[in-house]
């Protein structure tokens, strides 16, 4: 374990410390416009996706795992209405969105999943080829991504006045 610590180039743990900041950021209420809402899903699909590609390629495996997390985590966000007790100001033209550490976890749940995958690619493990090992890992990348872009669908759902 030391030795994959050891090795862990300093960026890295740079990442993870902003990680950490910009997760507990979410813990706390706050208003938000549109603009500053959409910039947070998308930098999470575009990094989990990047993730996939980057251990697995353009595979037909690994990106329909993808999609099939990321409809789950669509899904789910959508039915639980994450982010919960969330209302849009049309006067203000501003989302009130109450805290929580559910955007933490899923920060840290997807750092985690990419560093893992690093370490094993890096040390070149038989099992980074298997075909579970790619399923898996691309529907956590898809699930957990999903749950931020569901997020967004239940706030411009808010937005629509369709619910409350």
């Amino acid at each position: 374990m030391l030795e994959i610590i050891q090795n862990t180039p300093i960026w890295v743990f740079i990442l993870f410390v902003f990680l950490v900041f910009l997760g507990l950021l979410q813990t706390k209420d706050k208003k938000l416009s549109i603009n500053k809402i959409l910039i947070f899903p998308a930098i999470m699909l575009l990094l989990s996706y990047l993730g996939v590609v980057s251990a697995f390629g353009f595979d037909i495996q690994s990106n329909i795992s993808y999609l099939l997390g990321l409809g789950i985590g669509v899904y789910l966000s959508y039915f639980f209405k994450i982010p919960r007790k969330s209302t849009y100001d049309l006067k203000e033209g501003l989302f009130f969105i109450k805290g929580s550490f559910l955007p933490f976890y899923l920060i840290m749940s997807i750092f985690l999943l990419k560093y893992y995958v690093g370490v094993v690619t890096a040390k070149e493990l038989e099992f980074i080829h298997d075909l579970s090992f790619v399923v898996l890992i691309s529907l956590f990348y898809g699930l957990f991504s999903g749950v931020f872009l569901g997020r967004l669908l239940v706030l411009l759902k808010i937005k629509k006045g369709k619910d409350n």
